[in-house]
Order: structure tokens, then sequence, then C-alpha cells
């Protein structure tokens, strides 16, 4: 090859990574830039008549410097979040009957009681319902031949003059009685005839009633628009005593993990699939449903587009080659997409890459017009730390979370999207990255003693304290949040963490 076609090919590569270092670009964009300017250059800098050398000095540039070189190779968590959610439609709402499959979903209206709660006067407690009247108290022994046993019709039932009904708690009572004397309050005597005594006189007009509508009005908002159902709220139970049968609540978007073998190994049992497993085992944990969209190879024939065909909202690549990089840019410019960055100032997950593909409406399944794609690192630290930074807020965004204003005034948790922050004490020196802020996965636990929470490493620190917490078998449930300095984090220093699992409780001794 002569000197000159090989300095034109040097300069079209090198005007090719300049074009390529703009991540918010499409291929067809590319294309038309790249095109013009390259005869440009070829017409200005090349002719073909006389004897002349040339001298331009070719300097090798490696492919990390041409991405360090790049004002947009790298970009800050949250601009990476601002322009994910930018992409993100609003969601979908359904009717869902009122069942345990409604856990975890996010309400898509406000939701008010059809019924009142209770709906007859009833008892608060087991015992006996009584007639009271103000200011005289109620004493005495009460024959057994008195006694009735309030059952379901017994609340159209008045009392007679000296007697009592026995009733059960939330049983209704005798439409005349307007006390309840709790069981523990009485005694009964077995020497001869059954019979009760009240061993406390002192019995107030409406004690243990339950007046009807007491407990819920009826029309009463039970659940505002944009709150998360959790178990521990009890909110299903209370919709069913409610009346409530069916509800809006936001669908969550499915899930598909895509795994992809740069390496040209066509043998899906040839390729360890840990990630995707620890990948959707996260997804199931917080609820979404997944679908295997097996594993495809990065070249044309690796039919990216077929994968990409099936039912899914969001679609996880995992890249299974630690030593080959996908060309995320043409695979998704082929398919018309649009990839919006490709590298995130966080250690470790920087490879993490979003893009946004094109879609038929049938092809996801809301109807959405495209699909969000995440390139996750092969290296597991990295994948968990993409997925919980950046998939998670996006999954959440997409089921609802934080839609009503006046859900996030009455609990401003509930509009944090992603893993909870808590202010945890580092249990020792912990090295810090002079370029990015790093994410380090640590073990969070609860001081029973000062009520503090202490994070340590389960990478670095103390190796006594490192091997007890493993043989303990306790496994990272935090990333600890190192902002990007020289030195180390000192001991002692109060950091924030994002949590990923419970806190365990444990002994200063241990973790001072």
């Amino acid at each position: 090859m002569s000197a000159i076609g090989s300095i034109s090919i040097i300069m079209d590569f090198d005007d090719m990574e300049n074009l390529r270092g703009d991540s918010c670009f499409t291929a067809t964009q590319r294309a038309s830039q790249f095109q013009p300017q390259c005869q440009q250059q070829s017409q200005a800098r090349h002719h073909h008549y006389g004897n002349h050398a040339h001298s331009v000095p070719v300097q090798t540039i490696t492919s990390t410097q041409r991405h360090s070189a790049c004002p947009r190779a790298m970009i800050s968590v949250q601009e990476a979040l601002r322009i994910i959610s930018s992409h993100i439609t609003s969601p979908v709402a359904i009717d869902k009957p009122v069942s345990a499959s409604i856990i975890g979903s996010v309400i898509a209206e406000d939701i008010h009681a059809a019924t009142m709660v209770p709906t007859l006067r009833c008892s608060a407690v087991d015992g006996y319902a009584v007639v009271v009247e103000e200011g005289s108290p109620v004493k005495g022994v009460f024959p057994g031949t008195s006694v009735n046993n309030a059952g379901i019709n017994s609340g159209s039932k008045p009392l007679k003059l000296g007697r009592i009904a026995k009733v059960t708690s939330g049983a209704p009572i005798p439409s005349n009685a307007n006390a309840v004397v709790d069981l523990e309050d009485t005694a009964l005597d077995r020497s001869g005839k059954q019979s009760v005594q009240f061993l406390n006189d002192k019995i107030l007009v409406g004690q243990n009633v339950q007046e009807p509508g007491s407990h819920i009005p009826l029309g009463y908002q039970i659940v505002a628009c944009g709150e998360s159902l959790s178990v521990a709220s009890g909110a299903v139970g209370l919709l069913a005593k409610a009346g409530i049968h069916t509800v809006k609540v936001f669908e969550k978007p499915r899930v598909g993990i895509l795994s992809v073998n740069c390496g040209g190994l066509n043998h899906r049992n040839q390729i360890q699939r840990d990630n995707y497993l620890a990948i959707s085992s996260c997804l199931t944990s917080w609820g979404f449903d997944t679908v295997d969209l097996g594993v495809t190879h990065s070249t044309p024939d690796g039919n990216l587009e077929h994968h990409l065909g099936v039912s899914t909202d969001v679609v996880l690549i995992i890249n299974h080659a630690p030593k080959a990089e996908l060309d995320l840019n043409s695979t998704v410019g082929c398919l018309g997409g649009t990839v919006h960055f490709r590298r995130v100032s966080m250690k470790p997950g920087s490879q993490t890459s979003f893009a946004t593909v094109p879609v038929n409406a049938e092809s996801t399944s809301k109807g959405r017009k495209s699909k969000l794609l995440f390139l996750l690192s092969c290296d597991s630290k990295s994948a968990l730390v993409g997925l919980n930074l950046l998939v998670l807020p996006s999954l959440q965004k997409l089921s609802g979370s934080g839609e009503s204003s006046r859900a996030a005034a009455a609990k401003p948790s509930m509009t944090q999207l992603g893993l909870p922050r808590v202010a945890v004490v580092l249990t020792h020196h912990f090295p810090l990255d002079a370029m990015h802020t790093e994410y380090h996965l640590a073990v969070v636990t609860g001081s029973r003693s000062d009520a503090r929470l202490y994070a340590t490493s389960i990478s670095v620190g103390p190796v006594d304290v490192r091997g007890s917490l493993v043989s303990s078998g306790i496994h990272p449930n935090a990333m600890v949040i190192l902002q990007a300095g020289r030195g180390v984090g000192i001991k002692g220093e109060i950091v924030e963490a994002l949590l990923m699992g419970p806190i365990c409780g444990s002994d200063t001794r241990l973790i001072c």
C-alpha cells in the first residue's frame, strides 16, 4: 500500500473515533457526518502529481486514551439517571383483583371505602353487653339463666331488665345495650348455679362498643394514588374489609435478560451464566417478572433483533466476554436505536451503557414504542452496582413510583427511587479513588449499645473482622458511597450507604 493510502486510512479512523465519541448520535447520523468530512479531507490534503513524500507524524493512540479524551464519554450517576428518566414513558394502569398479587404494586388512583367498618354496632372485646345508666354503677351477681349468647341476629333483640348478653369480639350487641364489660373484669361462681360477677362497677356508657363506621367511614380514602402496597402496611386486608374487590395499579415492566458471547462460542452450555442468575434473582426479589432471552453473539448473525422481539419493556444485556468489548453503537444502530451513554463515573460499573430501540407496540407488554436497553459488565461487582444504581430506579419509575405529589408529601421516602440511603460509621479505613465515586460493597450492622449503623468492607479492613463476618455467613447488604478523593476514608467517619438488604444486629466489640 502506498504512503498516501496509509495516511488516508489513519486520518479516516481518527475521524471516525471522534464521531463515535458522541454517544448520543445514531448510526445514520454518524454516517451522514462522516462521509462529507472524509471527502473534504481527501481533496484538501492529497494530490497525485509530481514527486513528493508525506511526513505526517503518526501517533499511536489506544482506545482507552480516545475514550478519556472524549468530553461526553464519562458522565455522572446523576446525569445518567436524568437521561434515563427522560426516555421513560408514563406508567400504564390496569385493573387487578384485591389479592396477594398486588403486593409491591403502586396504586394508580385514590381508593375510597365502599362500605363502613364496622357495618353494625358491635363489641370490641370478648365480654358481656349491659345497659348502663349514666352515673349509676352496675353491681351484683348475674345468675347463669340471665346470660344470653349474642348471635348474628342478636343486634335487633333488646336486653330485658336485669339480664346481660355474652358477646365475642366483633359480634353485634343488643340494640339497647350501651356498654360491654370485658371478660377479664368478670368472674364465674361455680359453687352452685353458674353466675357472673362484675369485678369493676365503674362502667362507662359506650365502653368497648364500636359504632358503625367508627373504624372506616363510608367514602374514607384508604390509599392515595402513588402509594405502594407493602406487606407490613396490611393494606390488602384493609381494602378487602372496606368492600374493595378490584383496584387500579400501575403494571410492572417485564425485564428480559440477554447474554452476549463476544468470543464466538455457539453452545449455550459453554458460557458460565453466573451473572444471569445473580441479576435475575435480584429482579425477582424486587417483584419484577424476568424473561430469559438466551445467548446471542455480537456479530451480525447473532440475530439480536430476534431476541428484542420478545414481549419485554426493558432488556439487560450481559457481556460474558471479559476481554472483548461489545460494539453497542453498531449493534443498536442497525436496529435504528440510539446509545445515550456508554460510560458512567462510578466504580465499579463504569462500563454500564444505556440505549433505546424503537419497536412495534406489540413487542412490548404495555404497547410502548421503544425499549430500554442496559449493557452491564461481565464483572459481577460491576453488574451488581449498575443494576442497583441505574436499572432499579428505572424499573421503579416505569412501575409508577413517585407519581403522586400528595403521596410524596405524606411519605417523602416514596419519592426516593432506588435503594434507601442511610448514614453509616466506617469501622476501618476505606481506600478512595482519585477519579471516580466508589460504591463499596460492605456489611452494615446495627449496634445494640449506641443504636448506630456501622459499615465493614468485605474486601478490605482488618482480617479478623472480615473473617468473623465470613464465618458468620454474613453477605454484603449495602454499598458505601465514597466520594472521589485522595487517601482513605477515615475510620469513624460518617458517610452515606445504599441498603441492599436487611440489617443485622451486632455487638460493638465486633465492629468497633
